[in-house]
Formats: C-alpha cells, structure tokens, sequence
C-alpha cells in the first residue's frame, strides 16, 4: 500500500513540474534556514576535538573583585592564578581541573628571522592537556614538574610549524616567540576558533612569562580561565557547592576585597550565556531564543506551503470522493496525502540540508562568529568530524516530519472529513 503511495507521489510531482518545483524549493530553504541554526548551534555545543568533553565541562571565567568596605565598587575581569591554585585546584569532585591565559599576540619567528609572523599564544598550565584531548602529530606536552621549573618549550599547532620550517617534523627546532627563544616539543592539528577554550597557535607554560600570573596574597582578579572536568555532569552539583565554599573560606581571610563570580562555575550552556559577573547565566532564556527562531522558520513557510497542497487537494477531491465510496476510512486517506507529501518534503529536505552545508562553509567568517579575536593564523575552520554528526542528520530528517506536518496537516484533514457527495461535486464548483 505504502509502495503505491510513494509511486502515486511521484506520478503527481511529474504531472505539474513547475509547482513541484517551486514546493520542493521553498521547502529546501526553509531546512536550510533551520539547519543552519542546528548547525552552528551545535558546533558551539557539542563534543568534538579537542573539546571533546564539553558535557563535562564546568568554567569559571568572568569574575569581579568587590571593596569589603563598599560592595557597590567592584573591579571585574578573569581569575589571578593564586586564586585558581586555591580555590578550583583543590576540587575533590572534580576529574582535572586547569587554567589558560588566552588572547596574548606574539611574533613568532625562526632564529635568524627570515620569517617571522603574528600569532595567537595560549599560556597554560600542565592539567589543561589533560582536559582538552588535542591531536599530537609529533611530541608531547609539557607535564607539572617542567611548568614548575619554567622550563622554555613550545607546543605549536601545524600551520606555524609549516609557516616557520615547511614541515611539521620540527620537534627540537627553535622558535621565537617575540625574541624569547623556545624549543618546540610538539606539534598539534589546528585548533579552528569555534573550540574557544582550546584553542590558540602557540601554547606555552604558564611561567615562562611573569608578567601575566601574580600570587601575591590578596590578588583576587588577573587573566586566566579556569577550566573543570567533572567524573560526570552528575557531580556538577557537587562541584559547584564545594567551589563556593573554597571561595568563602578564601574571602575570609582577604583585607580588602572579596571574590565574586556571578553564580559560577558554569557548564558549557550557562558559560555561553553568561554576560558579566554580577548575575547568574540566563541558560533557558538563550535556549528559548533558538527555539523561537526554529519555530518562526518553520511556521512561515508552512502556511505558504499549506496553501500550495490545499489547491491540490481540490482538483483531487473527485478522487477521494470516489475512494471514500469504495470504503476508504479517514485514516487511510490521511496517511494516503502525508505520505505522498512527505517524498516533496524529504526531496526539499536533501536539497535544504546541501544548502546548508554550503552555506556554513561559505559564510564561515559571519555565521560562526564567536567573538574571539584572532591576530594570528587562526581561523573558524569547520571540519568532517564538526559537519557530519548524526545528530545533524536526526535533526534534519525531525524538521522535514515537522514541516510536512504542518503543511499537509490540514488540508489532508478537512479533506478526509468531506462528504462523498461534496467531495465528487468539488470540481463541478
């Protein structure tokens, strides 16, 4: 039965080209229009390399200094590394926990500076490899005792290994990163700047540079990010009530100031979210937005094409006239309109899901705007493993149900309750 359905579906589609064609097309924007948004959202949100556990992620990263003796004046930026090693460090409940000083540019040069480029240098400490799952082709990262030791190594991703020496065979070679000499240790796959945590062309230990991390006893705020893998993200609560109580006994004991952070640490939605630290991240208000959106795209262009089936249904009214005649129950004629739709929404949906793919890869630069600057050679690349998820695909073929839903819904409805009488003499009116 299902079979002389889907044969009747496509006999219909070669019977009017043009109206086939201008459904199946508009049908093909609207899933562009939405997959796009799926797309980008779950590039910001899912899984993939090197934050592959962005599920387990918890983040502490906008934070605010508050006077003891005014709370009203506050001084707002990241964490002071002393306050990471106090704090976050000691998380029983949490897997690893690490911290990165983003956003630093830098010259880096071969020794004799024949070439030399801008770069974009992450400063961090030995954990953060073990959180962010990094793709080493060559070498391996510095570990606790070398970070303590200030020891001057480099990990480079493979476009500077290639801009510097050709090749990514460069472990052992010297670097220069703004007339500081390095050696490089490894060298890993680039990092495309959607994976905002991990990502940076240059990543070096923490204290190889003095200006950027000051312990002294009462510095609450400095640049770094603090990052927490959880067992888990069942224990995420765990580790929220055992980082607020690190942090109360901290407050204690300063003279002048005491540490805020806003209702922190955050999972990967609230720290999308999260806009300053004087509030907690709004994650249902930034989740309603999408879903709003993908609501509009979905409702408007199923009403267009609610109109373009409607009229088809009255040149076929002859037909269901007789087939309800014959005995044909509501419910089968029903299924009978859905499923011939649903091939013109299932060819529209192929059509939107290739447009969308083009259209992220095309409008890269505009659409996966993360708001982090580069002034290196990084870029907001999008790769196979970023592309091709299945949940894409699973999301696709939702909103391909949903808009044939939506469209032939109706019409297939009133159509099955007409009367046999009123549904033969349809075409004589």
């Amino acid at each position: 039965m299902y079979k002389i359905y889907l044969k009747q579906a496509w006999a219909l589609l070669k019977e009017n080209k043009l109206l086939s064609g201008v459904s199946i097309f508009g049908t093909a924007l609207a899933i562009c229009m939405i997959m796009v948004i799926v797309i980008v959202w779950q590039m910001r949100t899912a899984n993939y390399s090197p934050e592959d556990y962005r599920d387990r992620m918890m983040y502490v990263s906008d934070t605010r200094a508050s006077y003891k003796e005014n709370e009203s004046y506050n001084d707002c930026y990241l964490l002071a590394s002393r306050v990471v090693k106090d704090c976050f460090y000691p998380l029983r409940s949490a897997e690893k926990v690490g911290m990165a000083y983003h956003g630093v540019q830098r010259l880096a040069a071969v020794a004799d500076h024949t070439v030399e480029f801008k770069c974009d240098v992450t400063f961090t400490d030995a954990a953060f490899w073990n959180i962010f799952n990094f793709r080493f082709l060559s070498g391996k990262p510095y570990g606790e005792e070398e970070v303590q030791s200030g020891i001057m190594d480099a990990v480079v991703s493979e476009s500077v290994a290639r801009r510097l020496y050709g090749t990514t065979e460069v472990v052992g070679r010297a670097v220069e990163i703004s007339y500081v000499p390095y050696t490089i240790r490894a060298v890993v796959r680039d990092v495309s700047l959607l994976a905002e945590s991990a990502y940076g062309d240059v990543w070096l230990p923490y204290t190889t540079d003095n200006s950027l991390f000051d312990n002294s006893a009462d510095r609450l705020i400095g640049g770094f990010r603090c990052y927490i893998l959880a067992r888990s993200s069942a224990d995420f609560d765990a580790i929220h009530s055992e980082a607020g109580a690190n942090i109360a006994r901290l407050n204690e004991s300063q003279s002048t100031h005491l540490l805020k952070i806003g209702g922190g640490p955050d999972t990967h939605l609230g720290d999308l979210a999260r806009e300053d630290a004087f509030s907690e991240p709004n994650v249902r208000e930034l989740v309603m937005k999408y879903l709003i959106i993908v609501l509009v795209l979905l409702l408007i262009p199923a009403i267009n094409m609610s109109g373009i089936t409607q009229s088809r249904m009255r040149k076929r009214m002859a037909e269901i006239g007789v087939r309800k005649a014959f005995g044909a129950t509501r419910s089968e004629l029903l299924t009978q309109v859905l499923y011939e739709n649903l091939l013109q929404t299932l060819l529209g949906g192929v059509l939107g899901l290739f447009f969308s793919y083009a259209s992220v890869l095309l409008l890269s630069d505009w659409l996966l705007d993360t708001g982090t600057a580069s002034m290196g050679i990084g870029r907001a690349f999008v790769n196979a493993e970023m592309m091709f998820n299945p949940v894409i695909f699973l999301y696709a073929f939702l909103a391909c149900l949903a808009l044939n839903l939506l469209s032939a819904g109706i019409p297939a409805w009133r159509a099955s309750r007409m009367r046999i009488i009123a549904a033969l003499n349809e075409n004589v009116h």
